[in-house]
């Protein structure tokens, strides 16, 4: 007896009809029906195929894949299937490989209205055509999703399937679209991953001990925390998080996008990052103020790590944080000079800066350190630099809010223009011409709001570090000497300095040659100079 295949696909609007109606089942529905044609026609049935994904090409429908295997032995008389657009909607060359696989196998396909015969050309022609038009029929509705998509994004309703860590998608009430609500267990892990970062952990002397990400890896998987894949936290998971905008109330699409290339004859996807992501402000609630995401931002810039391989212990304390004057390379330690020591020099050829040892140089940088605390205890205790500060967060947030209200009045008129217009008092190319106006003005504040924020975040995250300076570069003057290897002093060094500026052009001693370091802090604006 000959025998027959089976095919069933769910489509989108399939599952959107389900979500309305509740009350049946796409896929049994379209089984039934085809087991009753092949009950009245005789037919036997050798397998069925369900598909249940609605994907774009073959390449995505793992089923389709297994039919189309079937069918090219030319072992089955014909595939039973509601329609013909349920077989294929991917691209031309998708819809070509289908055709050809039921032409050359001379494969029928059955349908409850019609059986398509590939050896008979008006049928290869009509079935070729149908396949055309469900791809035209797949491009319209995929356009219209994409745009309810973009419409919701901007509505700042959460488009993207799974929610991330410390997050719960759900639906909006009383109306289309989801947004995220916070999970209170791994929420509070989000949180705390944040505070470790920015101001660092809590120590017994009153300061805090900032943590690198491989550190709050660490910490998490002592405590038994699993990361969001279920797994042990990695350096990489915890950066992850504290790269994700969503926790400060945005929303990001198209971070990660689909770009498709031939190699060698084969469509190949990768899925780069794409740094240039519109953010778009999200309804859901943040975990974190917008302040500490700045700072971890600014701190994650910043962060850095020693040049050195992953198979070699640090050697050198000051490794990743000198730097040349001259031709700006790092500078590298030799093992010994001709004093003995250590010594520190620059690795270009017959470059101008002359070397030091390395104990020489961490004398000078530390006693820096210990000259600005001095000067910065004096300071505080005047209020000075507190002062100062409140004031210029105080006159950010007051041009902001007259940016906003600036920007608030060019939108009523953008809104009266149309009033304007249906009144017969503004002509099509008066509402034209101020249209454009109004837009470049909305268009320029903005941008203006945009700068003005970013500055009044610079401000704030001076004013939170502000508490942390004192007690973070007292902790390295007390706690360097009695670190006992390079790599634990590097670590300390590296909590309150981004880099230091080295130049020397004299040989002697330290207090004989015109040695300078130009010692720019993590924590601190401007920079500090010794001679």
């Amino acid at each position: 007896m000959k025998q027959y295949l089976m095919y069933l696909r769910k489509s989108r609007k399939d599952r959107d009809l389900e979500l309305q109606t509740g009350s049946f089942d796409t896929l049994q529905r379209h089984r039934d029906a085809l087991l009753a044609l092949a009950k009245q026609r005789g037919y036997s049935i050798a397998n069925i195929y369900e598909e249940v994904v609605s994907g774009d090409s073959i390449a995505d429908r793992p089923e389709m894949q297994k039919l189309l295997a079937a069918v090219e032995t030319g072992a089955f008389e014909g595939v039973l299937v509601m329609e013909v657009p349920r077989l294929a909607r991917g691209n031309t060359k998708d819809q070509g490989v289908v055709a050809e696989t039921f032409q050359y196998s001379g494969t029928k396909i059955v349908t409850p209205e019609k059986i398509y015969d590939p050896a008979d050309e008006a049928d290869e022609e009509y079935f070729e055509f149908g396949l055309f038009m469900s791809r035209r029929e797949y491009k319209a509705i995929n356009r219209r999703l994409q745009r309810g998509r973009l419409a919701s994004l901007s509505e700042g309703k959460y488009i993207a399937g799974t929610p991330p860590y410390g997050y719960r998608k759900v639906k909006l009430p009383r109306q289309k679209g989801y947004t995220l609500e916070p999970v209170p267990e791994t929420a509070g892990v989000v949180r705390e991953i944040f505070q470790l970062y920015t101001l660092g952990d809590p120590q017994p002397d009153g300061g805090r001990k900032p943590l690198g990400s491989y550190a709050i890896a660490n910490l998490l998987n002592a405590r038994g925390i699993l990361s969001p894949g279920g797994v042990q936290w990695s350096a990489a998971a915890v950066r992850d998080v504290l790269k994700n905008p969503t926790y400060a109330g945005y929303i990001r699409w198209s971070y990660r996008p689909d770009i498709k290339r031939m190699v060698d004859g084969k469509v190949v996807i990768s899925h780069p990052v794409n740094r240039d992501t519109e953010l778009r402000k999200g309804v859901h609630p943040p975990l974190i103020t917008e302040e500490i995401w700045t700072a971890a931002r600014a701190m994650m810039t910043s962060r850095g790590h020693a040049p050195v391989s992953s198979s070699k212990a640090i050697s050198n304390p000051l490794a990743g944080l000198l730097y040349c004057s001259v031709c700006g390379r790092s500078l590298v330690q030799l093992p010994q000079g001709s004093h003995g020591a250590p010594m520190v020099m620059c690795p270009t050829a017959k470059c101008p800066t002359v070397g030091s040892r390395r104990d020489v140089v961490e004398e000078a940088l530390l006693a820096a350190l210990a000259e600005w605390l001095e000067a910065y205890k004096v300071r505080a205790r005047s209020g000075e630099g507190e002062n100062e500060n409140a004031e210029a967060i105080q006159d950010a947030e007051r041009s902001i809010a007259r940016a906003r209200n600036q920007l608030d009045a060019l939108n009523k008129q953008k809104d009266s223009l149309y009033d304007l217009l249906e009144q017969g008092l503004y002509s099509k190319d008066v509402f034209l011409e101020r249209s454009r106006v109004l837009t470049a003005r909305v268009t320029e504040t903005e941008r203006q709001i945009e700068t003005l924020r970013k500055h009044l975040g610079a401000l704030r995250q001076t004013e939170l570090t502000r508490k942390s300076v004192a007690p973070s570069i007292q902790n390295v003057l007390d706690v360097y000497a009695t670190l006992r290897t390079p790599a634990e002093k590097n670590a300390l060094l590296k909590t309150v300095l981004d880099h230091v500026v080295y130049f020397k052009s004299q040989g002697g001693a330290w207090r004989e040659s015109d040695m300078q370091l130009y010692v720019y802090p993590k924590i601190m604006a401007g920079e500090l100079l010794i001679t």
